[in-house]
């Protein structure tokens, strides 16, 4: 009964993050932004290679995706360990052990069915209908994480182009850019996993360009003063006062800088 519990309080964290994370709420789930950051440490610890600006982003949407499924899979099985005969071979009629569970449950979260095992009884039944259908739900919900994250990045990359061909200083970078800048804080807040993306070409890497066209020496008070409100939006500097906004945004550019020592 311990491990039912357990298994319902951990799925229930499971839930909430996967919810959180997918619908547009940001980084404000109990998992993914400590997985995100977790894997991004790790990926700072890899050999100076341009190779690993490639696999930065994904590898830490990836780990996101992973520790979703192992951990639903886990609540599962311990849901299915709260009792001895829940789950049964479906040749011999004998209990599943641990193991079987894990497998019986990775099976349905899969989709693919029950595979050599089946539930015991009715209400177990239940159980194996509703491990099926957050299975599907997750999987779902992933993908369209995925979809929005690498939308966000793309768009993201297409802006910075832009900057270069309307820098600050011009009449365009306040009547185009800085509109198109809005669009993409709005996407940034919703999918902040994109900031994780780095790229060979230093001139795309969205923390740090960002912060270039902040220092921009050409760029005009009232432009620099319409950045700076865009900017409070990102995650992270909402509540930063703006006398510590400088240090402020700094410090969060280079968090999300895969090379900070080279900043």
């Amino acid at each position: 009964m311990i491990s039912a519990i357990l298994g319902i309080c951990l799925l229930l964290i499971v839930t909430a993050d996967v919810v959180m994370s997918t619908l547009g709420v940001g980084a404000n789930g109990p998992l993914a932004p400590r997985v995100a950051r977790g894997t991004f440490c790790l990926v700072r610890c890899l050999p100076k290679q341009n190779w690993v600006h490639r696999v930065c982003g994904p590898l830490v949407v990836v780990s996101i995706g992973a520790a979703w499924i192992i951990l639903m899979c886990l609540s599962w099985t311990l849901i299915l360990s709260g009792q001895a005969g829940s789950v049964v071979s479906q040749s011999s009629g004998a209990p599943a052990g641990v193991l079987e569970k894990a497998i019986y449950a990775g099976h349905l979260l899969s989709t693919l069915g029950g595979g050599t095992y089946e539930s015991s009884g009715a209400l177990w039944g239940v159980v194996a209908t509703l491990i099926g259908v957050s299975g599907m739900v997750v999987l779902t919900l992933s993908v369209s994480f995925v979809y929005s994250t690498t939308q966000a990045v793309s768009t993201g990359r297409a802006i910075l182009a832009l900057s270069d061909v309307h820098p600050p200083g011009t009449a365009q970078f306040s009547q185009i850019l800085l509109p198109q800048l809005a669009t993409l804080v709005a996407q940034i807040k919703a999918i902040p996993y994109a900031l994780y993306f780095s790229t060979v070409r230093e001139e795309r890497r969205l923390p740090q360009k960002l912060a270039q066209l902040r220092a921009h020496p050409e760029m005009p008070a009232q432009d620099r003063r319409n950045l700076d409100i865009l900017l409070r939006e990102l995650p992270g500097l909402e509540h930063v006062p703006q006398d510590q906004f400088d240090d402020a945004f700094a410090h969060w550019a280079k968090g999300y800088t895969l090379r900070p020592e080279e900043g």
